[in-house]
Order: structure tokens, then sequence, then C-alpha cells
């Protein structure tokens, strides 16, 4: 395998809904490029991916895991994402190191609420995408259903590059829309594709399907159209070609099909990811200005720079940090920096990734994605390393803010001291979840749900041997404000030396509109301070937006202005800047008027019709508003509605009880809105 040129590098992420498929394709991809000698069930717990005990217990994927395997000449990174909500996090830092994203679908359920999700969040960083409709061999499964649903809901062109082929009502295989032969079979051998061929509506139907790939090119390829004007019949090269182009721009979407459990169809995937998706070609824009061809292919020649996406603790290996190369060149001894803490490093190892294992390699080029062993560090997600003597940030990443804490503590007091080491590493592995020291000595953790946090005490119990007890999970509420306040606050304080330091700062907040978060500016205050005092003011800004003022909750949605500042001593007091803010913000948060607010759910159930005015009912009472109502093929129906995370607890319980079992629903954060008076209906916490 020639791997001198990054071109010969894929690296993709397979991006869905729960339960959509994604473990199951990546684990068929593994056996048909010969990493794996026997593909592993998700039920069973036995998939490469899902290594952690919690993943085999519960079946679902809980941490991004990075894979490689060989196909063609290419090297594939692939990276199989959590589908659950709650780990919202992972998804969103494989997306930033991702060239290119594989969407799978159920076929029988289509899009889902967190397909729209990590659909919206591939778009943010503009990942070209594949998409592939799973479980076509299931009863109900709709491939033009699905076309449908991606179109009306992503307003992409989706475009069919197979067609599912059915024999009485069993799913036998795909014909190739830009061949017009198998693209494959379930079964040994095409023995249905002469027979299909001899029926008119088939034939009918696979021209109508290639004349409609034609136009939707023709749209977007010049070299197209004219041989479209011309009636002419373009080659497959020129299609093919055409396709990879509008891929990388992301004018439209390629759409695949297949049962992934029966893996017949993942070889036609594989060869679509090494045509139609991008290499790491491009170069990141921070980057691009150190390099001498802006906008061209990155070079091993360059200096080396590349960002951390992952961290992870496995026994057998030791600490590891994962990485995507983006220019340069790594190898063991070289000596690097952090660019974040300034701090230089030696390479220990260069790691081969594949999910809980590794295989130590020699060097690793620009483009890739391994692991890099530097021993004891302070290094962190989003972290940016270069080679000594070159220097260079890239953009990191963000992440959803936290709708849920609880209290925790050690089961047995003398394991108080290993709980806080303990809660510190998963809190540097997850950076969606967040690690505070109660006043009373127990430890606060806040997640993005009650799945996300139970499964963390389970990963203290299974990994450190720490049991923990804890209070139930308590909603994340913020303060904002109604109105727009400007106040000036004086500080003075006598010294036991006798000196006076004496401060004064004018600060003006307004409201903001929901899912602004916080701005705060205090570029006004530099000429009249210290450098030392300008940062006080901005530390102590941040504290009180974090925190709150006393009897108060952490701050959002709100523009925080330092307009003014004066102090009056032999030198400006940092203590002095830090009294005075806190002082001033509390005045103007009085002033404008607290308003406080509840997160509220994006819910999505998934039930029978025959249900659908019990659950309707239930939404109500949790004072959900209702947005969708969507009936599906048999006798299916899907709700949306904006539902209180407060009114969400035990909610999975008795959506069983009011559809017998037969439902299923998935809730992401939305937005934070006013929380009105406290309510009959409300939860008690």
């Amino acid at each position: 395998m020639n791997l001198d040129s990054c071109t010969n590098i894929r690296n993709i992420g397979v991006i869905a809904h729960v339960d959509a498929g994604k473990t199951t394709l990546t684990e068929r991809i593994l056996l048909e490029t010969g990493s794996i000698s026997c593909p592993g069930l998700v039920h069973e717990g036995t998939t490469s991916s899902d290594y952690l005990l919690q993943e085999r217990e519960r079946g679902i994927s809980i941490i991004s895991a990075a894979l490689s395997c060989k196909w063609r000449e290419h090297l594939i990174n692939i990276i199989d994402t959590p589908g659950h909500v709650d780990f919202t996090a992972e998804v969103e830092r494989t997306l930033r190191v991702m060239d290119a994203v594989i969407t799978v679908f159920c076929a029988v359920h289509g899009v889902q609420a967190q397909s729209e999700t990590v659909w919206r969040r591939a778009r943010r960083y503009s990942l070209p995408t594949l998409a592939y409709v799973n479980k076509m061999d299931r009863q109900g499964a709709d491939f033009n259903a699905v076309l449908a649903g991606v179109r009306k809901r992503f307003a992409v062109p989706a475009l069919p590059m197979q067609l599912p082929v059915f024999v009485e009502d069993c799913f036998v295989g795909a014909v190739d829309l830009l061949s017009g032969s198998p693209a494959f079979s379930l079964s040994e051998g095409h023995s249905w594709f002469a027979a299909w061929q001899k029926d008119l509506d088939a034939v009918m139907e696979l021209e109508s399907a290639r004349e409609y790939v034609l136009e939707c090119l023709a749209e977007l390829d010049d070299e197209v159209l004219r041989c479209y004007l011309n009636n002419e019949k373009p080659s497959k090269a020129v299609l093919q070609r055409a396709l990879r182009d509008a891929v990388a721009q992301c004018r439209l979407i390629p759409v695949f099909c297949g049962s992934a459990l029966e893996s017949g169809s993942v070889p036609a995937l594989l060869d679509a990811v090494c045509c139609y998706l991008p290499g790491p070609e491009r170069i990141e824009p921070r980057l691009a200005a150190y390099i001498s061809e802006p906008g061209g292919q990155s070079k091993d020649s360059e200096p080396f720079c590349a960002l951390v996406f992952n961290q992870s603790r496995v026994a057998h290996a030791g600490g590891c940090l994962t990485l995507r190369l983006y220019s340069g060149s790594v190898k063991a001894g070289m000596r690097i920096q952090n660019m974040r803490t300034g701090k230089k490093m030696t390479v220990l190892r260069v790691l081969r990734i594949f999910a809980d294992d590794y295989q130590e390699i020699e060097e690793a080029r620009a483009g890739d994605i391994v692991g890099l062993d530097v021993g004891e560090q302070d290094c962190r997600t989003g972290d940016t390393f270069c080679q000594e003597g070159f220097s260079c940030v890239l953009e990191s990443m963000s992440f959803p803010e936290p709708v849920l804490h609880m209290n925790l503590t050690a089961l047995r007091e003398e394991d108080n001291a290993h709980l806080a080491e303990a809660l510190q590493k998963l809190a540097e592995e997850d950076p969606s979840l967040q690690v505070r020291k109660n006043d009373e000595g127990t430890w606060r953790l806040a997640g993005m749900g009650e799945l996300h946090l139970e499964i963390t005490q389970e990963r203290l119990l299974s990994e450190f041997g720490l049991q923990s007890r804890s209070g139930k999970p308590q909603v994340k509420y913020k303060d904002s404000i109604a109105a727009e306040a400007e106040v000036d606050q004086q500080f003075s304080k006598q010294m036991p030396n006798g000196e006076t330091y004496q401060a004064s700062l004018s600060l003006k907040i307004k409201p903001l509109p929901r899912g602004a978060a916080v701005q705060i500016d205090c570029e006004k205050i530099k000429t009249a301070l210290p450098e030392n005092c300008c940062r006080a003011v901005r530390q102590c800004i941040e504290e009180v937006v974090e925190s709150g003022v006393p009897g108060g909750q952490p701050l959002t949605d709100i523009s925080i202005t330092a307009c003014r500042a004066s102090y009056d001593a032999k030198e400006a007091s940092e203590l002095a800047f830090l009294s005075v803010t806190g002082l001033a913000l509390q005045e103007a948060l009085q002033k404008a008027g607290r308003i406080e607010l509840e997160p509220v759910m994006r819910v999505e159930v998934s039930l029978y019709q025959d249900h659908v005015g019990k659950v309707l009912a239930d939404l109500t009472a949790r004072r959900g508003r209702v947005t969708e109502l969507d009936s599906l093929a048999l006798g299916e129906a899907r709700i949306t509605a904006l539902v209180p995370l407060a009114e969400m607890f035990g909610y999975a319980s008795d959506l069983r009880s009011l559809c017998a079992g037969r439902a299923e629903f998935t809730a992401e954060p939305s937005t934070y809105e006013i929380r009105p008076a406290r309510s009959k209906t409300e939860k008690a916490i």
C-alpha cells in the first residue's frame, strides 16, 4: 500500500440515530477489509468498537471508537460514534477532525430525531456525506420514503446510487444506477437479476431512476450538462468525477442501501468511500497561513502540527492521546510542544489505534489519525501540538452545556480522595462532564442526561473500583435578565498598613436572544487600568457567570460591558477590582430584574397510531408543545414536541405504561425558556 500521499487516506465518521446500525455497519466494514475474521454482534456485546463494559451490557455506544482498516490501496480511519443524545460531545469532537461522514438511516423509521442533530453538526464543519439506508431486509423498509425524508428535512438533494430489488417481498440485492448492473446480492450470485430484467415495470423504474441521477448531475456539472443536452450518455468515469466534485462541495448526498447485518452491500459502500469522499487534502484555515501553498494539499514535509481530540486510558497501553495530523510527520523520540501550556514533550510512542487495542508504528504523516504516548502531561481535548520552533494554534471545539446535575460522594469515607482523582480523569476524557466540589465536601457532577450520569457512576465502580452514592438528578436552571441596566459602583478598603485602596467601575448589562449565551466586553477599560486589574474584572465576571450571584444560578443570554473604571492608590489593587466588579454585577442584575430559565428538550416519540391520543394528552400535561405529528408505514406514527426537562423525569416508564411497551422516545436539549411559577404538574426533584 502506498501511503506516501495523504490522498490515499480516508478519515470517516459514522453517525446516526441510536439503533440505526452504526456499530453493526462498522463491524462489517472491518470484516470485509480483513481487519477481523469474525464479526461481533451488538446484542451479544462482542463488537470491536463497543469495548467498555457498559457498552456491552447495554448494547449502545457510549464513547467514540477509532479503528483503522485497509481497502483497495487506501487506509481508512473510521470512528464509530454514539447515537444517544447524552453522548453528543463524542460526536462533536469526532466531526471536528473528520474529512467526511457516513450517515446511517433505518429503512423502517427513516430520518429520526438524532439523525437531524448529528446532520446539523456535520454541516457546521462542511463535511461531505454519503448516506447508507440500513435494514432494507426488515418488514416495512421503504427506501423511497427515506430519500424523501432526507430531501425534506435536510434541504439537500439525496441522489440514489442504487435501486433496491425485492423478490416476493424479500430484499435480495440492488442495481447500480450508473452502470445498470447488479451492485450486490445478499445471497451468492445474481440469479435474481436475469428475471428482474424481464419485468417491464422494473426496467421502467430503473430507467426513471437513472434519468433522475443524470438530471441532478447535469444541474451541477457542465460536462454532464453538455451530454444531456446533446442526448448523449456520459461515460461512467465522467459521472463519477461529477459526483466526486459535487460531494466534496456538499451539494448532494449519494444514497446507498443494504443490510449491514448481511454484509453483502458493504463492499460497494467501501468502493464509494474511496471513490467519492475526499481525502485530507484541505489545510486547516489557521494552518494555511503558515503553509507555502494555501488551499493546497497538506504535506508531510511541512512542520508537524496536530489537534488532540480524544484521551483514553487503556491498561495494557497506558495513557494515550488521539490526534489528527494536519501537516508534517511524527515519530518516537521527536520533541513537540503543547501550544496551550507552552510545555515541551518527547513522543514516547506512535500508535495505530484499533478501539481499545494499539499497535506501535514507526511514523505517522499528514492526514492520519493516530495515538501518541507522551507520558504524564497536562493535555486536554482541543490542544494543538506543534514541533519545536513552529507556532500555530488550530481551532478547538465547543461542547454542549450540561443540563442535569447531582451530588455525589464515596460510599466509604476513606475513598473520598480517590473519588476526586477518578472524577477528574473522567472529566478530562469527557468534556461534557463537569465536576465541582460542594462546600459540604460532596461533589457536584453535571452531565447531559440521566443516562450520562448513571453510566459515569458505573464507570467509577468498574474502572476505579469506587462505590458511590448520589442524590436525585436535578435540573440545571439558569438566570437571565428582563431589561437593560447600568450601574456605577464604588469600593473602598483601608489596609492594616494604613493605606486605602479605592476602585470604581461602571457596568452595563442587557438581555440577549435565547441561545446567545454570554458576551463579555472589557475593551473600554483597558486604557484606564493596568493589565492585572483588567484581568481581575474579567475573572470576576466569568466567575459570576459560571456560578451566579449569591442566591442565584449561572447566567446566560446576557451581554456584560465594563464601560468605565478608575482607582485611587499608589498601586492598583486586583483585590479591589475583584470586589467592586462583584458588587457592581450583583446590583446590576437586581436592577435589571432576574428571570429564571429552564432547559427545554426536543422530544421525539415513535409509536403506533392507536396510542397517539394518550401520548399527546400526556405530553400536554407535561407542559409540552407538539410541533410535528407524522404518520408512518405499518400503522406507526411519530410525535415531535418541546417539553421542559423538569417534566421528563420518569417518562420512559410512563411511556411504556401508556403504550404497552410498544413505543420509544429520544430527547435532546433544544433551548432555555422562561420558567413559569411552580405548578402542581411539575415533578418533584
